[in-house]
C-alpha cells in the first residue's frame, strides 16, 4: 500500500479511536469557544508551498493544552499552459489589445523575447495538519503546528467526493454541462504536476509524490474591553517555515479578528466572524535556489463567517458555519495584460484557468458541521465558484480534543 494511504488510515483509526472514547470521563472535557471552524485553507497548487493564514474566530485564549488533527482533499486540474512575458514595450501594448487566447496566433515561439513560465496540474492533494495550542497567560496563547501534503491520482475510495469521475458525474448531471473542464480529453484519475517558473527551475511530479510541509507558530491575545458586549477580539503574529526542496523559507505575518455573538435563546445562539491578516512571503530565505511560486511579496486574505449553534439535551454543541474567504493574487496583475498564453493542442474548454487565475484574486465558500462535547470534530466541503485556481472541490474533517 503505497505510503499516503497508511497515513490516511492511520488518521481515520485515529479519528474513530477518538471518537469511540468520547464518553469515557479519562477525557478532559472540551467547552465551545466561538466559531468552531477547522482549517478551511484550500489546497491551491502554488499555495501550498507557502504559509498562507486562516483566521481565529475564537472568544478567548484555550484555559488547558488542547491538540487539533486535520486531513483535507482537494481536487486540483490545469492542462499545460506556457506562458510568455514579453520584454519589449512595443508588443506589450500590441498584445494588451488582443484577447487573451488569441494572442499567442500572432507571434513565433522560436523568436519571441520574453519570460516564460509552464504550469499543468492534475489529481487530489492530501493534506494532513496538526497544532499545539498552550496556554501562556490568562488572555494569550501559543499554537505550534505543522503541516504537510502528498499529490494523489484520487481514486475511490479515498477520494469520494474529490474523485475526478465524482465531478464529472456531477456537471453532467447537476450543473457544467458536459466535461467543461476536458478532464475527460486528458484522462481521468491521473496525477500530474508539472511546473517551471520565470527562472528555469523546473519539477514534474506525480502519483503518491510528495510535495511540500512546514512548521508554524503563531500567537495570538484576546483582549478583553468589548467582552461585556458579547463582542470578542483577537489579533495575532505568525511566523511559518517552508521546509520543501522546492522552496525553503521563512513568512511572517500579522492578523486581526472579531466575531459577535447573539444569544436566541438558551440553548440556540449565532456567531459572525470578521477576520483580515496579511503574509510577507519569503521573508527570509534559506537556499538560493527556490521555486517563484508568484511574484507579490505581500499576500493578504479577508474570510466573513456566520455560524449557527444548538445544544442538545446531552450538552452536545452541533454547529453550522458557512464561510466565504478571499485572498489576494499571488502574482502581480499588470502581466495579465500582455501575457501570451499557449495552450495544449488538445485542450479546448476552459483551458487558461490555471495559468491566468494566478493573476486574481481568488475566492471559495465552504459549509462546516461541527459537533463539540468532550470532543470537538468538524467535516466540510468547500467549492470554488469562480474557477480562480483553487480545488474544483475540497473536504476536509478534523478532531480537536483537550489534554
Amino acid at each position: 500500500m503505497k505510503q499516503q494511504n497508511l497515513v490516511l488510515i492511520f488518521f481515520f483509526c485515529l479519528n474513530f479511536s477518538l471518537f469511540a472514547q468520547s464518553d469515557q470521563d479519562s477525557i478532559p472535557a472540551f467547552s465551545k469557544n466561538g466559531i468552531s471552524k477547522p482549517s478551511i485553507l484550500s489546497t491551491n497548487p502554488f499555495g501550498i508551498f507557502i504559509s498562507r493564514l486562516d483566521h481565529n474566530f475564537k472568544l478567548k485564549a484555550s484555559c488547558r493544552m488542547e491538540i487539533d488533527i486535520a486531513l483535507e482533499s482537494g481536487n486540483v486540474w490545469g492542462p499545460n499552459v506556457k506562458t510568455y512575458i514579453p520584454n519589449d514595450p512595443a508588443l506589450q501594448r500590441q498584445m494588451s489589445t488582443r484577447e487573451w487566447f488569441s494572442r499567442q496566433y500572432f507571434i513565433d515561439e522560436t523568436q519571441i523575447d520574453a519570460g516564460y513560465f509552464e504550469i499543468e496540474t492534475d489529481g487530489v492533494i492530501k493534506g494532513l495538519r496538526g497544532n499545539l495550542t498552550i496556554p501562556t497567560t490568562k488572555n494569550q496563547e501559543l499554537i505550534v503546528g505543522f503541516r504537510a501534503f502528498v499529490l494523489t491520482n484520487g481514486k475511490l475510495p479515498l477520494s469520494t467526493l474529490t474523485a475526478d469521475r465524482f465531478i464529472e458525474f456531477f456537471h453532467d448531471n447537476v450543473a457544467g454541462g458536459d466535461d467543461p473542464f476536458d478532464r475527460r480529453v486528458f484522462g481521468l484519475d491521473r496525477a500530474k504536476f508539472l511546473y517551471t517558473d520565470r527562472n528555469g527551475r523546473s519539477f514534474d511530479l506525480g502519483n503518491g509524490d510528495f510535495l511540500t510541509a512546514g512548521i508554524e507558530t503563531h500567537y495570538y491575545y484576546y483582549p478583553t474591553f468589548l467582552n461585556e458586549k458579547k463582542i470578542y477580539f483577537n489579533l495575532g503574529a505568525h511566523v511559518g517555515t517552508n521546509l520543501s526542496k522546492y522552496n525553503m523559507s521563512m513568512d511572517v505575518g500579522a492578523s486581526a479578528a472579531g466575531v459577535k455573538q447573539f444569544d436566541l435563546n438558551d440553548r440556540n445562539f449565532m456567531l459572525f466572524g470578521l477576520g483580515a491578516n496579511v503574509l510577507r512571503k519569503n521573508a527570509v530565505e534559506f537556499q538560493d535556489d527556490n521555486f517563484d511560486f508568484g511574484t507579490n511579496d505581500f499576500i493578504g486574505s479577508f474570510e466573513v463567517n456566520a455560524e449557527y449553534t444548538f445544544i442538545s439535551k446531552g450538552k452536545t454543541y452541533h454547529s453550522f458555519g458557512l464561510n466565504y474567504y478571499a485572498q489576494t493574487s499571488l502574482q502581480q496583475k499588470d502581466e495579465d495584460a500582455y501575457n501570451i498564453y499557449v495552450r495544449d493542442d488538445d485542450a479546448t474548454n476552459s483551458w487558461g484557468h490555471g495559468t491566468r487565475h494566478l493573476y486574481k484574486n481568488n475566492d471559495y465558500w465552504t459549509l462546516a458541521y461541527t459537533f463539540t462535547r468532550k470532543i470537538s470534530t468538524s467535516f466540510y466541503i468547500q467549492q470554488d465558484f469562480t474557477v480562480n485556481n483553487n480545488p474544483d472541490l475540497q473536504t476536509g474533517v478534523s478532531v480537536k480534543f483537550g489534554i
